[in-house]
């Protein structure tokens, strides 16, 4: 498929030409036709000018014709030939994203094929038909981008035969225009022999009339009528000039009335509403005083209810009783992140029964390349449905170059335990450890290591992360209070070179200078507001992006809530699309990946 060729508006301009010269002609026709009407000159050379003007009329009229259809043609044709070019550019574009896409998803299958060539003879059946499911997945995929493409191919040829027909349509109009005149080669010489005719005609009418010897003594009878018909004009004018002045006075006349009339309803009107606002104003002042009276009732009523509450023995039995079992509560969820020992780590294996799950693993290990910052934010969303609830699962990515380089993305809240009732789970105690204790354990107690703080740290070592290995740490939510935790109060155990937290109250975190951070905050997502700090001045290592929700591109609509992973992926493709150096802290960390392994642990 290759661009149509063609200039539309050198097509539009050529057509708009011939319209112009179409134009000229009618107006020549029509002088000619002014010439060739009757008059009171009679003549034979008079006569010849008339006949020699309506032949000549009737002549010219039919290029008229020929211009102005062809003209209409052309710019016809600029249109067709312009939507024309437009949809096979779209057509050839859509083929091409299609054709990049179907590579990709050849590539992907013939990497799942070998994979399952690979596989020993004893292996799991269910591994085998997981396998064989994601290939099937693969094929549909390339099934769908190769049907894209021939669509597009499909749309490219027929943007051809719309080119092809309007050209055919404009190459009729125009035949039919010219092979239906009179016109031939020759035609240009008929007219200028003609006009030559009308010229000559026009000097034997001179001849003829300069030698009238009547003309001058008609001439003078014509100045004596006009001189008469003068002093008429003059006394018509004189007697319509005092009609004009009685007609003024009486308008006056009626006018000053009118005046009056006008005067005296203004009067009227004003003080009626004058009286209106009176009575407004004592309206609103009477309900001015009744609701300052009610509200003075109301408060009355509150301050002695409080007066009552505070002066209750009980009242204060109840609020010492909530207090202390509050800090019973919270003492006893902190002494459980403490003495619970550190999460057994190991190598995340997906549950081949859980759809989303398996498709998350698999979509994290196709994942060969990290280039922006919505990248990063797409790997949260999988290492959160890889987990789920049930364990958590920290994705460990490895960067080319030298010395090695990590990106560890952390998972968000997943286990709600008592609180999952208000969410529609249940008081789940086990499972993952990126729970809610975990939550309020990081905010008010950043001393204390966590079972999730262990267990990240763990994983990290058997990944084989080295203390001056350059890391990138990557949270939503819960992860992102983590990222900013490790960072702030681990470095002295790892390189923690970077931070992209984002739905995560990190503002009064002291991350030190040499961690580059980046935190993205939703209008309305009230959990970054959790640390009850305002966002910190930009520095040179930490910028603080507070933006709208995004429109969600299914709905068309903005996301329903702002505290939502794919509604933060779309606000960072907005920002590096206003501006490409958002991220460039991260620059380091973005190339091919080498290496991707997921790690799991639970309570």
């Amino acid at each position: 498929m290759h661009p149509l060729p063609g200039d539309p508006v050198v097509l539009r301009r050529t057509g708009q030409r011939y319209a112009e010269t179409a134009s000229a002609i009618r107006d020549a026709v029509a002088t000619l036709d002014r010439i060739a009407e009757p008059s009171a000159m009679v003549s034979l050379a008079i006569d010849r000018v008339r006949t020699d003007a309506a032949r000549l009329a009737g002549d010219i009229s039919a290029a008229e014709q020929r211009y102005g259809e062809t003209g209409d043609a052309l710019v016809d044709y600029a249109s067709a030939l312009e939507s024309a070019q437009d949809e096979a550019d779209r057509a050839i574009r859509d083929a091409q994203d299609a054709e990049g896409q179907s590579a990709t998803f050849e590539a992907r299958d013939r990497t799942l094929r070998s994979r399952l060539r690979a596989m020993p003879d004893d292996a799991a059946e269910a591994d085998i038909r997981a396998l064989q499911r994601s290939i099937t997945s693969v094929g549909a995929e390339l099934d769908r981008s190769d049907g894209a493409a021939e669509s597009a191919r499909q749309r490219w040829e027929e943007a051809v035969a719309a080119r092809d027909r309007a050209a055919r349509a404009a190459i009729e109009r125009i035949r039919g225009v010219v092979d239906g005149s009179d016109l031939n080669d020759s035609f240009w010489d008929d007219v200028k022999g003609t006009i030559g005719a009308v010229f000559d005609a026009i000097g034997d009418a001179i001849r003829v009339i300069a030698g009238a010897v009547v003309a001058a003594v008609m001439a003078i009878v014509e100045a004596v009528i006009v001189l008469i018909a003068a002093v008429l004009v003059v006394v018509a004018a004189i007697v319509l000039l005092g009609l004009a002045v009685v007609a003024a006075l009486i308008v006056a006349a009626i006018a000053i009335a009118a005046l009056l009339i006008v005067v005296v309803a203004a009067a009227l009107l004003a003080f009626v509403a004058i009286a209106l606002i009176a009575g407004l104003l004592l309206v609103t002042a009477a309900l001015v005083l009744l609701v300052a009276a009610a509200i003075g009732v109301i408060l009355a009523a509150v301050v002695g209810l409080a007066v009552l509450l505070l002066s209750s023995p009980l009242f204060w039995a109840l609020v010492l009783s909530a207090v202390g079992l509050l800090a019973v509560v919270l003492a006893w969820r902190v002494a459980i992140e403490i003495f619970a020992p550190t999460p057994e780590v190991g190598e995340f294996e997906p549950d081949p029964d859980s759809d989303a799950s398996l498709l998350a693993w698999e979509d994290a290990n196709a994942v060969d390349r990290v280039d922006s910052m919505d990248d990063l934010v797409a790997l949260e969303g999988l290492s959160d449905n890889m987990g789920g609830s049930e364990q958590t699962v920290v994705d460990i990515m490895r960067v080319e170059g030298t010395p090695p380089r990590y990106i560890v993305t952390l998972p968000s809240t997943q286990d709600w335990q008592v609180a999952g009732v208000f969410f529609g789970d249940d008081m789940n105690g086990d499972g993952a450890v990126n729970d809610l204790d975990t939550n309020i354990v990081l905010r008010l107690f950043p001393e204390v290591r966590t079972q999730y703080e262990r267990a990240v740290l763990e994983a990290m070592r058997q990944a084989g992360i080295q203390p001056t290995d350059p890391v990138l740490l990557v949270g939503f939510s819960q992860g992102g209070i983590m990222a900013g935790h490790l960072a702030a109060n681990r470095s002295d155990e790892f390189n923690f070179e970077g931070v992209l937290a984002y739905g995560a109250p990190i503002d009064d975190m002291p991350i030190p200078p040499k961690t580059e951070v980046v935190s993205m905050q939703h209008h309305g997502d009230v959990v970054h507001t959790l640390d009850l700090t305002p966002s910190p001045p930009d520095t040179d290592t930490w910028s603080t992006y507070s933006e709208p929700v995004p429109i969600d591109p299914e709905t068309g609509e903005p996301y329903p809530q702002a505290h939502n992973n794919a509604a933060y992926q779309r606000t960072a493709e907005r920002l590096l699309a206003e501006d490409g150096t958002v991220d460039d802290g991260f620059e380091q960390f973005y190339g091919d990946i080498v290496s991707n392994e997921q790690y799991a642990f639970k309570e």
